[in-house]
């Protein structure tokens, strides 16, 4: 089969599954994944994500967990969208303890999630108390040179401050800051809470940082 060919088949078969994914008919979109190796073609990346995304639209977290380990057995690359498919069925569907554990799994194989997924991570690590996987997140996140957008930095600096963890929250900022990043709202959040708490070592510390950021930003242009 010619190479345009097989791409046009292997797309129009792709928009196939995730159609019946979206339809929550799990049994079509099995059959239009496995029509794909009956046409003696490649499973790739989208096909095997839509797949997934059809088990987790049917709450069938179990077969998704099946074809991520066929996906790693068969060197497909799992990526963003395969993680946070999984994730949205597991938070779903089970309960914070195997997420944690799937979540260190991606840790240990060095993928690091995007903003989104960071997000819905941080956001039940909070609501479960897992402080500590939290701040592993943002650990990960930076040392890959990602830096969390400002939500991720909102959610994470608001549960630090209900826990007394000030430091740790000053830290957050002025990481975000170094990297050239200044996220106004949740600065503003730990200057007020720095004031509140009497830090203002810090407090100056932080607007020196801001005016440094401010310093090497572009002047607007005159419209």
């Amino acid at each position: 089969m010619e190479c345009g060919k097989i791409v046009s088949t292997l797309q129009a078969i792709t928009a196939l599954i995730h159609s019946a994914g979206v339809a929550r008919n799990v049994i079509k979109a099995k059959e239009f994944f496995d029509e794909i190796s009956r046409r003696n073609l490649q499973a790739d990346i989208g096909d095997y994500n839509a797949l997934m995304s059809a088990f987790i639209r049917s709450r069938d977290v179990k077969s998704a967990a099946v074809l991520m380990n066929e996906m790693e057995e068969k060197h497909v690359g799992l990526d963003n969208v395969t993680y946070h498919t999984m994730f949205l069925g597991l938070i779903r569907s089970e309960g914070i303890d195997v997420v944690s554990e799937h979540y260190h799994l991606m840790i240990l194989k060095n993928f690091v999630p995007k903003a989104r997924t960071v997000v819905i991570l941080m956001k039940l690590f909070c609501e479960n108390q897992k402080i500590d996987l939290v701040l592993n997140l943002w650990s990960c996140s930076l040392e890959k040179g990602h830096c969390p957008h400002s939500h991720a930095l909102d959610i994470l600096m608001t549960r630090l401050y209900s826990k007394g963890r000030s430091e740790e929250a000053f830290d957050c900022a002025r990481q975000t800051l170094e990297r050239g990043r200044h996220m106004s709202d949740p600065c503003r959040m730990l200057e007020r809470h720095l004031l509140q708490i009497g830090e203002m070592d810090k407090l100056q510390r932080l607007e020196k940082l801001i005016k440094r950021l401010h310093a090497t930003l572009p002047v607007p242009e005159n419209t």
